[in-house]
C-alpha cells in the first residue's frame, strides 16, 4: 500500500538524521522461536553479531560505512526464522507480515523493500496453490510486480533499494543499458560498495560475452582433482562445451537438470560436453545431487556458495546461468540456454 507524503518525509528526515554517524539499530522479536540465540549475517552469511535470547527478541546496534543485504535469523544457517533487509543507518524494526514472513521497515530503502519482499512472498504462495503451473492470475501478479520494481528502480536512483532493482533487473546480455543506468545513481550511491561491484561486473561483461573469448579457469572436482577449463576445450572429442553455474539448493537450477540430462545424451557423442560449476557449500549436498539427478558430466567446485571463485570470474549474480563456448575457437556462442533452447541450438550446431 502506498505510504502518504508525511509519512515518507519522516522516514527520509529519520534517515538523514542517523546516517552522519553511520550508525543502525534493527529490533524485533521472532513469533515461532526455537533456538537460544539470534544472528545477524551479511548476504554471503559472515556473522556480523549475535545475542543470545530466550523468546527470540533481538535489538542489534551498530556502525556500517556502506549500505549493504543483511539477514537476521534464529540459526547461522538462515535455513529456520529469518528476515533478509538492507542495513543502512537508521532505525529499523523487523515484524511479521503474512503469518510468518518477516520484514523490515523504517526507512525509504526498507520499507520499499518490504514492499517488493511482500509482493514476491505473494507470488510464492500463489505458485504453491497451483502446484506450479502458471495460470493466468498468477503471471498477471509476476508481470505487475516486475512493472513495479522496473518503476522503483528510476524512482529510487539516490538509495540502495534501487541498486537492488537493478541488480534484479539487469540483462547479462546488454551490459551497455546497465552502465547507462549506473551512472544516473547519485554520488553517495555510487560511493557503496555495491555500485562498485555491479559497475565492475557490468565492465567485466562489457569485456566478455557473446562473440568474445571465454575465461579460463581451474577448480576441482568432486575426487579433487584439478579440471582445467582450457584442458577440456582442448580434448579432440568436444567442439561445444557449456559452462553451467548451478547449485543443489538452487531449485530453478534443479528444474533445468532434465534438459540438460536430454541434451547431454543426444549430443555428448556428437562433441558436446557439460562443465559444470556448483555454487555449493555442502560437500555431502553437491555429491548427492551429482548422484541421485545422473548428472554424468564434468563438475568442478570450490564449496564457497556465491564466494566460488569463478563465479566472481564470470560476474555471476544468478543460478542458474550459462556459457556455450567453441571448442576450436575458444568464443562464447551463447548465453543462458534455458529449457528446450539449448536442444535447438546444438541441433543445428552439431549437425
Amino acid at each position: 500500500m502506498k505510504r502518504t507524503s508525511l509519512v515518507l518525509m519522516a522516514a527520509v528526515t529519520m534517515f538523514c538524521s542517523c546516517a552522519a554517524d553511520n550508525s543502525y539499530t534493527v529490533t524485533g522479536r521472532f513469533n515461532k522461536f526455537d533456538s537460544d540465540s539470534v544472528w545477524l549475517m551479511d548476504q554471503e552469511l559472515k556473522v556480523l553479531a549475535s545475542i543470545p535470547s530466550r523468546d527470540g527478541s533481538y535489538t542489534f546496534t551498530g556502525k556500517i560505512e556502506s549500505p549493504g543485504m543483511a539477514i537476521v535469523a534464529s540459526d547461522r544457517n538462515a535455513e529456520n526464522v529469518g528476515c533478509f533487509f538492507i542495513l543502512e543507518p537508521g532505525k529499523l524494526t523487523v515484524s511479521a507480515v503474512l503469518d510468518s514472513f518477516y520484514v523490515a521497515n523504517g526507512t525509504k530503502a526498507n520499507d520499499l523493500f518490504s514492499e517488493f519482499m511482500t509482493r514476491r512472498y505473494k507470488i510464492t504462495i500463489k505458485a504453491r496453490e497451483t502446484g506450479g503451473m502458471v495460470t493466468d492470475e498468477l503471471m498477471a501478479m509476476i508481470e505487475e510486480s516486475e512493472k513495479k520494481l522496473k518503476d522503483d528502480l528510476m524512482d529510487n536512483l539516490d538509495n540502495f533499494y534501487g541498486l537492488y532493482c537493478l541488480e534484479v533487473l539487469a540483462d547479462r546480455d546488454d551490459p551497455e543499458s546497465t552502465r547507462i543506468i549506473l551512472d544516473k545513481f547519485s554520488k553517495s550511491i555510487q560511493k557503496t560498495d555495491k555500485w562498485k561491484e555491479l559497475s565492475a561486473g557490468v565492465d567485466k561483461l562489457m569485456s566478455f560475452g557473446v562473440g568474445k573469448p571465454y575465461l579460463d579457469f581451474t577448480q576441482s572436482d568432486p575426487q579433487g582433482n584439478p579440471i582445467t577449463a582450457s584442458k577440456v576445450m582442448a580434448d579432440p572429442k568436444n567442439r561445444y562445451v557449456l559452462i553451467d553455474f548451478w547449485a543443489s539448493w538452487c531449485g530453478p537450477c534443479m528444474g533445468e537438470l532434465p534438459y540438460l540430462r536430454d541434451a547431454y545424451a543426444k549430443y555428448s557423442g556428437k562433441g558436446f560436453q557439460i562443465l559444470g560449476v556448483s555454487l555449493d557449500r555442502d560437500r555431502e549436498s553437491w555429491l548427492k545431487a551429482i548422484e541421485d539427478e545422473k548428472m554424468t558430466w564434468l563438475h568442478v567446485s570450490d564449496l564457497n556458495y556465491w564466494s566460488n571463485e569463478v563465479a566472481q570470474l564470470y560476474n555471476i549474480n544468478s543460478i542458474p546461468s550459462n556459457f556455450l563456448v567453441d571448442c576450436k575457437t575458444g568464443t562464447i556462442v551463447n548465453i543462458n540456454l534455458r529449457g528446450p533452447a539449448l536442444d535447438r541450438i546444438l541441433a543445428d550446431l552439431l549437425k
